[in-house]
């Protein structure tokens, strides 16, 4: 059995994590000038950092550096005593904590030569990273190796296919995403961003629905196109301090798809410093990705 290691982007609460094994490693966010690790552990850790973004707090995050990688690992291996490690990393495409990771891998290895790092790309984040990090805890679980797990592991994040609603274009304007002109006019027409991950684990805009209704309809027909027996697959619903939509969400997929499974889970502090309150994310399992 190899052992299960992972950055605080997986969004899963820590103590959660510490209780089914998983060895994690915090990104931080800084808001207000004050530096904190990612380690919420319950609902109202997300809820106050939601309500500091909601009132004007401009939050800014940072990659986990090599040392710091090596650092971790060096603890998980002196405690478990354990040989193969598979780590999970939040996007590529969003940061270079997945690159930072495998440098520190490749320098850990060659310290300690009897130990094996392997490297995962999620190729999402948060909530969006859920499907393979259930699969990872599985294929541990079944005695798979590490080798193999992470093989497994690579190509099935390709296909979890993520839909993302973005709600406050203010917050994107002063995050530098989007233009003055583009959040005044997008806030009038109550333009909500449909953007998706793409195969590299890039964010991309793939459609411009006017209004959160619509933009749900758009998420439901892909669904039924790209979803595969979905009567009998698992949703997974993301959300930045915005229960009500999520839950509007999971109605809506339960009500399509009777005897779907559908979770609902926090965006955090990562993730949601770059998307605002009230974004939406749904993913399931499809054949590919959409782009």
């Amino acid at each position: 059995m190899f052992t299960l290691t992972t950055d605080s982007a997986v969004d899963v609460f820590r103590s959660e994590l510490d209780a089914l094994g998983v060895y994690w490693v915090p990104l931080t966010f800084t808001i207000d000038g004050v530096t904190y690790e990612d380690d919420f552990s319950d609902d109202a850790h997300y809820k106050e950092f939601y309500d500091k973004v909601r009132a004007g707090a401009m939050p800014s995050t940072s990659q986990i550096n090599p040392f710091t990688h090596e650092e971790f690992w060096e603890r998980v291996a002196e405690k478990t005593g354990t040989t193969d490690i598979v780590h999970l990393t939040l996007s590529s495409g969003l940061s270079e904590t997945y690159s930072s990771a495998c440098r520190a891998a490749q320098s850990f290895m060659e310290k300690h030569p009897g130990v094996r790092v392997y490297v995962v790309d999620s190729l999402g984040a948060t909530q969006a990273e859920m499907p393979v990090f259930e699969m990872a805890l599985r294929l541990r679980d079944n005695g798979e190796s590490a080798a193999a797990a992470a093989e497994a592991l690579r190509a099935y994040a390709h296909r979890v296919q993520v839909y993302i609603i973005a709600d406050d274009l203010y917050h994107l304007k002063r995050g530098g995403r989007v233009s003055a002109a583009a959040a005044a006019v997008g806030s009038l027409l109550k333009i909500k961003p449909l953007i998706i991950f793409d195969d590299a684990g890039k964010l991309q805009v793939y459609k411009k629905p006017a209004g959160w209704k619509k933009a749900l309809k758009t998420v439901l027909d892909h669904i039924a196109e790209f979803c595969p027996q979905p009567g009998t697959k698992k949703f997974w619903i993301a959300h930045a301090d915005a229960l009500d939509k999520a839950e509007e969400a999971k109605s809506a997929i339960e009500g399509a798809y009777p005897g779907a499974e559908v979770q609902i889970g926090w965006i955090g502090p990562v993730i949601g410093a770059h998307t605002g309150a009230g974004t939406i994310g749904i993913l399931f399992e499809a054949n590919s990705r959409l782009m």
